[in-house]
């Protein structure tokens, strides 16, 4: 498809390996992002290593989140959204249009399922059984591992509204009414970002229904339709606002300050239009289209591009425009090239914010400087042992698990439904975080609510 094949040049300049093997569009990998962090929450991807959790970086098979006692998280997926409750971990098993299939070892999480739903089968395995929901709705589901006079508690599965079979060990009586309480008022209030979008272009990319709210759709002569974000400053380029991390299996992967900025990081082509940045979704984008930053960079390969006197190198980087793919033509004609961010080296090994330390480089340099077309090979900061460990591997996303069919429920559970009861109050907190946070919490009641 031709927004796979747009991808393969980006992945070849971030030194990436490997390539998709997966026999039908149903095996094809699919990919949500972390919507909602406060307190202490800790993310890993697929082969990663845990660190603090920021709002918006991806989650597909193999990514984890965990929290404090007093944190929550979001992760949101097209088609539903999965709540942490303070305390607690979840592990995705598998994600692919077929299946969901989440671990939660320890804690509690609540799930809201859209009509369309994330996949064909979600499945939740907790330590003592599994739980299957069969229909669109809230569920509060506990692992069951708390403490109490007995021993462990057991678990617990309560459906506000939905369907749901336990199976592996979990029984009907494991099933509980519904009782509200902050953490399900919490995230049973959040909006619907998750769902599919509503624009044709792109109704099942990972976070574009949260485009709608934030910017407006034109029809361009050149490029068609694209989306202009609004409320943005007037020096605002794409890839400039936000942090870069080392994420296995994808690499360096832009991580956006922006409650909007996980489809336009990572689908499709960012345009300069006149005198405005619009995002052009490709046509043919499928949601296994990912790429971890549509861009391209400049220099030399594990090094970056030098600088005069003895202030170290930089790491220099461009949007690719609509068609663009690295190693495209002449080096000169990338559209976007005279619109490049750099900072020091260390700024973006280090994971720190690229706004507040963008150098000014002069024009000539960025458009004499050769365009990177292998291996980035510039590992991130840590101990050589750790830097070594986590070198990029060349995987566009982490392959989905083996197909095996479900497992079989054992216990079908009736339909239970409840009205909505109004949000709570519970703390918040963290650095790139806060300014989600901030937008999120309701002003009158002081109640959370996930950017839109």
């Amino acid at each position: 498809m031709q927004g796979l094949r747009l991808l393969l040049g980006l992945i070849v300049a971030f030194g990436l390996t490997g390539g998709p093997g997966w026999a039908d569009d149903a095996a094809l990998p699919r990919i949500g992002w972390v919507s909602a962090v406060a307190g202490a929450v800790q993310y890993h991807s697929g082969g990663g290593q845990w660190s603090d959790a920021l709002v918006n970086e991806p989650i597909a098979a193999g990514a984890g989140l965990r929290s404090a006692p007093d944190a929550v998280a979001e992760l949101r997926l097209a088609g539903g959204r999965i709540a942490l409750a303070g305390g607690g971990e979840l592990q995705i098993l598998r994600f692919d249009a077929d299946v969901l299939e989440i671990a939660v070892p320890a804690g509690r999480v609540g799930i809201h399922l859209d009509a369309v739903g994330p996949a064909k089968t979600v499945e939740i395995d907790l330590p003592s059984g599994a739980a299957w929901l069969a229909a669109s709705g809230d569920y509060d589901i506990a692992a069951g591992d708390a403490q109490t006079g007995d021993g462990r508690a057991p678990p617990r599965v309560e459906i506000f509204a939905g369907k749901a079979q336990l199976g592996d060990g979990l029984e009907e009586g494991q099933l509980a009414a519904s009782s509200p309480d902050p953490f399900s008022d919490w995230w049973r209030s959040q909006g619907d970002d998750g769902a599919p979008s509503t624009h044709r272009l792109a109704p099942d990319i990972a976070g574009a229904a949260a485009l709608d709210a934030n910017g407006r759709w034109e029809n361009d002569p050149q490029f068609g339709a694209a989306w202009f974000p609004s409320d943005i400053a007037a020096d605002w380029a794409p890839y400039r606002t936000g942090v870069w991390r080392f994420l296995p299996p994808w690499g360096w992967t832009w991580i956006d300050d922006a409650a909007w900025g996980f489809a336009p990081s990572h689908y499709g082509r960012w345009a300069r239009i006149g005198d405005r940045w619009g995002w052009v979704p490709d046509p043919q984008t499928a949601p296994a289209d990912y790429s971890p930053a549509a861009i391209a960079l400049l220099g030399t390969a594990g090094i970056g591009l030098s600088r005069p006197g003895d202030n170290g190198a930089a790491v220099v980087w461009f949007p690719l425009a609509p068609g663009e793919a690295v190693g495209d033509g002449n080096e000169p004609d990338y559209r976007n090239r005279r619109f490049a961010s750099a900072v020091p080296r260390a700024v973006f090994v280090g994971g720190q914010p690229v706004a507040a330390a963008l150098l000014d480089l002069p024009e000539q340099r960025l458009l004499d400087a050769p365009v990177i077309l292998g291996s980035l090979d510039i590992p991130p900061a840590g101990p050589p042992a750790v830097a070594a460990a986590r070198k990029p591997v060349l995987v566009v996303v982490a392959a989905a698990p083996p197909r095996v069919p479900p497992r079989k429920p054992e216990t079908r559970v009736a339909l239970l439904a409840r009205p909505h009861p109004a949000p709570s109050t519970s703390p918040p907190h963290s650095a790139h975080n806060r300014q989600h946070l901030a937008a999120a919490r309701g002003a009158a009641t002081g109640s959370w609510r996930v950017a839109r």
